[in-house]
């Protein structure tokens, strides 16, 4: 079952190169946390969190992110998380 979310997120992440991506992880309807990838000053930015409280991972590679996001969504998954992208 994680395989489509690493699918999803590695083409969901080459995507945010060119616009801000983010997803809304849930559990059992209520809101867990919240996920944003955007490009800052030549670093991919992986914000993760809840909303009010949103940490900064930084990354010098696309493909260094994109193992981060990988191993996050697949954690969330096997918690019974549900994976949705927004659209802010």
């Amino acid at each position: 079952m994680a395989l489509p979310i690493v699918v999803v997120m590695s083409a969901a992440i080459q995507l945010a190169v060119d616009r801000d991506t983010s997803w809304r992880v849930t559990r059992e309807g209520s809101g867990v946390a919240t996920v944003a990838v955007r490009q800052e000053q030549g670093e991919v930015v992986v914000l993760a969190g809840t909303p009010s409280a949103e940490k900064p991972y930084r990354f010098d590679t696309l493909e260094a992110a994109d193992a981060f996001l990988s191993d996050l969504m697949t954690s969330f998954s096997y918690l019974g998380c549900d994976i949705a992208a927004t659209t802010d």
